[in-house]
């Protein structure tokens, strides 16, 4: 090879190389998905809910309107919150399991209690109490599972390999062929 076309082929190898490692760093990873927890709304919105419930408890009289507004908000804001995000499947979730396991598990609770000693004939205490200890566990279980494990938003955001080709940024790759200067 003459001496003149040296300098020509190492200018064309080094401008191809330079073109072609954005579409080559495209094709190891073209997007990824990264995940946003908001569960930390879905956290203001129960201490909302648990404040107005307690309110409504502790007034003696007039304590209905605080009751509803507490558990309307305990039932809803979940819900509502994940609407707002775009998750429609983690709102009905949320919203079944703020209603079914409380029921479900106050329904547990009374027959616990009341099954071996039968609360018919000796009075109420034993299954409101059963009931309410059920309700409240279930009311913790659903409130874990909404904010550990619903209240993830999934995110796909581009490579900066993929945004374009001309702006030099970190990408997350192995380069698969690389080349230095001394000076």
């Amino acid at each position: 090879m003459p001496r003149a076309r040296r300098p020509l082929l190492l200018l064309a190898t080094t401008l191809a190389a330079a073109l072609l490692a954005p579409l080559t760093a495209g094709a190891q990873e073209t997007s990824r998905v990264e995940h946003d927890w908001y569960g930390w709304q879905n956290l203001l919105g129960l201490g909302g809910a648990y404040t107005l419930t307690a309110i409504g408890l502790k007034v003696d009289s007039g304590s209905a309107p605080l009751l509803v507004a507490g558990l309307s908000t305990y039932a809803f804001s979940g819900p509502i919150i994940h609407l707002a995000h775009g998750n429609g499947v983690e709102a009905g979730a949320s919203l079944g399991f703020n209603l079914g396991l409380p029921l479900g598990a106050g329904l547990i609770g009374a027959l616990l209690v009341c099954a071996p000693e039968n609360c018919g004939g000796k009075g109420s205490l034993g299954l409101f109490a059963g009931a309410g200890f059920g309700i409240l566990a279930g009311m913790l279980a659903a409130n874990v599972i909404d904010v550990a494990f619903l209240s993830v938003e999934k995110i796909e955001r581009p490579s900066p390999a993929a945004t374009t080709s001309l702006t030099p940024e970190a990408t997350r790759y192995r380069p698969l062929f690389q080349t230095g200067w001394q000076f």
